[in-house]
């Protein structure tokens, strides 16, 4: 009776080691940070703020609410500046957010609140391969581009970085995308002049390229397609596709700012007359699956978003809403909100300068 009584203690202990080892993994409030959180519910701005000011910041908002915590979430959780210029966010497992910050050369590991729990410096060991640029995660592995010509790899260990190699991929590498186990690179040429996409093999090593557009910028993924934006030879911002089974690339429209969600590509484009500094926005969305654009998907939009610079759209992968923001590069951004349907909803401040893009947890 005495073994059994024991090894019902020790069989309860044990059970009572995973429940607690499970509710550390639970959501909570503060996460062991500074900052309240109302719900699990929470998106984060990453906002770009001015090249060479120190002023990037990420904000934090409850997305079921609508409420915005109104200062960086960063500084307040970290106790120091995000750095400069904060350039690229994503999220990694539902509960973990990767930053790239550009000049201040740095990749960081957020929890789901806001706190840092490492990083990784390209200024000192790393300077060698330039300034971070954007980065992707697929199955615990980061895929890090950076000016001097690279992709680098940093793989996700519990709650820290370790950088693990580097491949030489082509010219000023923008932006990259995992897919499938292969990554998917822009390249941009150090004179803005280079017109392809890297692809890079499944063993790192194999580098095949594919003619888009001139000056390529952002890349991404969804279904079998890869899409691509870029500025174009005559700054006309085209974009299109490329299907990862036939290799080849379709220009579809112009837009300066999309974002892809189910098959859905959500579109806008702001063009500058830069003699009378006029600016006049289109938005609109393309079915991948049926090839329609509709010019009406977005309804009862404010009437100044047609002159003003949208900056990024951020599709929000739990509820469909969509996230428009605008820069006039001088004072802190606007989000416009519109729901799965298109219809416009509300706007608030991004509380920064330049919104790059928005994250979202859940």
């Amino acid at each position: 009776m005495k073994h059994l009584k024991y090894l019902a203690l020790l069989a309860f202990a044990v059970l009572a080691g995973f429940t607690s080892c499970s509710d550390d993994d639970e959501w909570n409030t503060t996460g062991g940070g500074k900052v309240e959180m109302e719900s699990s519910d929470r998106a984060f701005i990453l906002n770009e703020g001015s090249m060479n000011k120190n002023n990037s910041n990420i904000i934090y908002f409850d997305w079921a609410s609508g409420k915005v915590n109104p200062t960086c979430v960063f500084t307040q959780q970290n106790g120091r500046q995000l750095g400069d210029t904060g350039n690229d966010i994503i999220t990694v497992d539902g509960n973990k957010i990767v930053v790239a910050v550009n000049v201040s050369n740095y990749i960081t590991l957020l929890n789901g609140y806001g706190v840092q729990t490492d990083s990784i410096s390209f200024a000192k060991k790393h300077a060698a391969l330039g300034q971070v640029r954007s980065v992707d995660e697929e199955n615990g592995m980061l895929y890090v581009t950076s000016y001097g010509g690279y992709v680098s790899r940093i793989r996700i260990v519990g709650d820290k970085l370790q950088f693990v190699d580097s491949l030489k991929v082509g010219d000023r590498p923008e932006d990259v995308v995992a897919h499938d186990g292969k990554l998917y690179v822009t390249l941009q040429g150090q004179n803005y002049n280079d017109n392809r996409l890297a692809v890079v093999n499944s063993d790192f090593k194999t580098i095949t390229y594919s003619t888009i557009m001139q000056d390529p910028a952002k890349v991404y993924e969804d279904g079998d397609n890869i899409y691509v934006t870029g500025f174009g030879a005559s700054y006309d911002n085209p974009w299109g596709v490329y299907s990862t089974t036939t290799g080849k690339y379709t220009q579809l429209g112009n837009a300066s700012a999309v974002d892809v969600s189910n098959s859905v590509v959500y579109c806008a484009n702001s063009v500058t007359n830069w003699t009378t500094y006029a600016t006049t926005t289109t938005m609109y969305t393309y079915d991948a699956k049926t090839g329609a654009t509709n010019k009406d998907f977005f309804k009862n939009a404010p009437a100044e978003l047609a002159s003003t610079s949208v900056y990024s759209i951020s599709v929000n992968p739990y509820d469909g809403r969509i996230y428009v923001a605008t820069s006039d590069y001088m004072t802190d951004g606007k989000v416009y909100v519109f729901n799965a349907q298109g219809n416009y909803e509300r706007e608030f401040s991004s509380y920064g300068l330049n919104p790059h893009k928005i994250v979202f947890l859940k």
